[in-house]
C-alpha cells in the first residue's frame, strides 16, 4: 500500500510539471498579477457540513480565500466571490456560474483561482440525453472562463461516487466514461487556451477518497486512511485537506509570477499550509492515530 501510495504521488507531481513548465516558460513575459479573485464552488467557499446537513458532527474547513490571503501574505489583494453563493452554485451553475465570472470582471482582478468551478457544470442533474447535456453545460463553462481574458487556475472534474447521498444523489454523479470525456475537452481548453492552467483534482480526490495521502512533513512522511481529510460528507475538504490542497496549487500560482517577485519566492512547506488553515489540532490527532497504530503492530509481534 505504501509503495502504491509514493507511485501516486509521483504520478500527482508529473502531472502538475506540465503545466507549471508551461507557465514558467511564459511568466517572464507577463505582467505580475496584482490582484487574485477566487471563483467557485463548495470546496472554495469552506464549506462546513453538519447536523443541518444530516450528519452525525460538526465539520470544519476554511475558504480558498482564507489560503491565498495567508499565502500572499499581503503581495497582492485577494478576493473572493461570496462564499455563501459559491455554496449554491448546485442550485443553478448557468446563472450563478455567470454572476461570478461578472464579478471577477467587475473587481477587475488580473488573476482567477477557480479549481472547482467547473464541476457543478458537470454534475447534477440534467436532461436526457445525459451525454450531450452534460457536455452542453460544460461548453458554457469554458466559454465563462475564456471570457475572463486572464490567467485562470482551475481543476479537473473528480469522481465523487461514494459522497454522501445527502449531498450528491448517484444520478448526479456523471459516469466513468463520461468524466473521462469531460476532462479529455478541459485538457483540449487549456492546450489552446495559454491563459487556462489546470490543476489535477482528479488525482487529488482519488488519492484523498481511496488511498489516503502521504502527508509531506519535516520529520517524515505521514501517511493518512482513506477520507481522512475529507468531512463527513466524503464531499468536501476538512482544513487540513485545503492545506493539503493549496500545497498542491503552490506551485502553479507561483510561476504566474516574474523571477524576481517575492510570491514566485514563497515556498511554503506543508506545516506553513497547516497552520495557515488552523488545522494543527487535526494534525496532531492524526499523527497519534498513527503512533498508537504502531504500538498496537509492535505489541502482536
Amino acid at each position: 500500500m505504501l509503495a502504491r501510495s509514493k507511485s501516486a504521488a509521483l504520478l500527482l507531481i508529473t502531472a502538475l510539471a506540465v503545466p507549471v513548465t508551461l507557465f514558467a516558460q511564459k511568466a517572464a513575459e507577463q505582467q505580475a498579477p496584482t490582484h487574485i479573485h477566487v471563483i467557485g464552488a463548495s470546496v472554495s467557499g469552506g464549506f462546513e457540513d453538519g447536523p443541518l446537513f444530516g450528519a452525525k458532527e460538526t465539520g470544519d474547513s476554511v475558504s480558498m480565500h482564507h489560503m491565498l490571503r495567508k499565502w500572499s501574505g499581503g503581495e497582492v489583494k485577494v478576493t473572493t466571490h461570496p462564499p455563501m453563493e459559491m455554496c449554491y452554485t448546485f442550485s443553478n451553475p448557468l446563472k450563478i456560474g455567470k454572476k461570478q465570472i461578472d464579478g471577477a470582471k467587475k473587481r477587475k482582478a488580473d488573476m482567477i483561482v477557480a479549481v472547482d468551478f467547473p464541476f457543478w457544470f458537470a454534475y447534477g442533474y440534467v436532461r436526457k440525453p445525459e451525454a450531450k447535456s452534460r457536455m452542453d453545460r460544460l461548453e458554457v463553462c469554458l466559454e465563462y472562463l475564456a471570457g475572463l481574458n486572464v490567467p485562470v487556475v482551475i481543476g479537473d472534474l473528480p469522481n465523487m461516487k461514494g459522497a454522501a447521498r445527502r449531498m450528491v444523489s448517484p444520478k448526479q454523479i456523471p459516469s466513468e466514461e463520461m468524466l473521462v470525456q469531460l476532462n479529455a475537452r478541459l485538457k483540449k481548453f487549456a492546450a489552446d487556451n495559454d491563459k487556462i492552467t489546470i490543476v489535477p483534482m482528479s488525482q487529488i480526490v482519488k488519492q484523498l477518497k481511496v488511498e489516503g495521502v502521504l502527508l509531506p512533513l519535516k520529520d517524515g512522511e505521514l501517511k493518512t486512511a482513506p477520507c481522512a481529510l475529507l468531512q463527513g460528507d466524503k464531499l468536501h475538504a476538512t482544513r487540513l485537506g485545503m492545506a493539503l490542497l493549496t500545497f498542491t496549487l503552490q506551485e502553479s500560482l507561483r510561476q504566474h509570477f516574474p523571477k524576481e517577485h517575492a510570491l514566485r519566492q514563497q515556498n511554503w512547506t506543508f506545516e506553513e499550509f497547516v497552520d495557515a488553515a488552523g488545522a494543527d489540532d487535526e494534525l496532531d490527532t492524526l499523527r497519534e492515530a498513527a503512533q498508537e497504530k504502531v504500538k498496537e503492530s509492535a505489541a502482536k509481534k
